[in-house]
């Protein structure tokens, strides 16, 4: 599987090298952005997956290859966590995800990592002042309403996006993948379930699983 490896070299340092932990810090749930299917695969649909998590971090990858193979399964297919038979940290060379593969008699390879992270702020006005009061003088209301005026709300969060690609094994090619964005909550398990409920059901219609 000779296109898996510059997956993994996305872990080297720089902005692709974003962990999977960003996900722990979303508060929506994920919004597909965009996907694109490979018009040259011709089927039978894919039957086993096995989940690759890109992460710098072990728990975290651990807590998204579980979820999302635990997804796959509700959805009818067969999906398999890699840490199990990948228990090494960090760069993973291509012979032992070919090995994983083979223990696995996966026929697909699923692997998810952070592109980005975007900060964004909101201003929320403040309630509109009520206009000035019958038989009251200008004078004396403009000091009070000036007082009364509610500052604004300012609302600062994160927009995390998440590549999901989807690997045919007998073809050594990329057979689907898609892009999505959710803004940060302290809650990974949750998130990686709603990211699972989200793609498994678009990769079924497009009928690569």
């Amino acid at each position: 599987m000779r296109m898996i490896t510059p997956i993994f070299g996305w872990l080297m340092p720089g902005a692709a090298a974003t962990s999977l932990a960003l996900l722990a810090g979303c508060a929506s749930g994920p919004t597909l952005n965009s996907s694109w299917r490979d018009p040259e695969f011709k089927g039978p649909p894919l039957q086993k997956v096995l989940v690759i998590g890109v992460s710098r971090s072990e728990t975290q990858r651990r807590i998204f290859e579980d979820g999302f193979a635990q997804g796959l399964r509700k959805a009818g297919s067969n999906g398999v966590a890699s840490h199990p038979l990948l228990p090494e940290s960090g760069v993973i060379p291509d012979a032992r995800i070919q090995e994983a593969v083979k223990q696995a008699g996966a026929d697909a390879v699923m692997t998810t990592r952070v592109l980005s992270r975007e900060q964004r702020i909101n201003v929320v006005p403040g309630a509109p002042m009520m206009g000035p009061p019958m038989g009251r003088g200008f004078h004396g209301w403009y000091g009070s309403a000036w007082m009364m005026a509610p500052p604004p709300d300012v609302i600062q969060y994160d927009v995390v996006t998440i590549e999901t690609t989807l690997w045919d094994v007998k073809r050594d090619r990329v057979v689907w993948t898609a892009t999505t964005q959710t803004t940060r909550v302290d809650n990974l398990p949750g998130q990686t379930e709603q990211l699972a409920a989200l793609l498994v059901p678009k990769m079924k219609a497009d009928g690569v699983l």
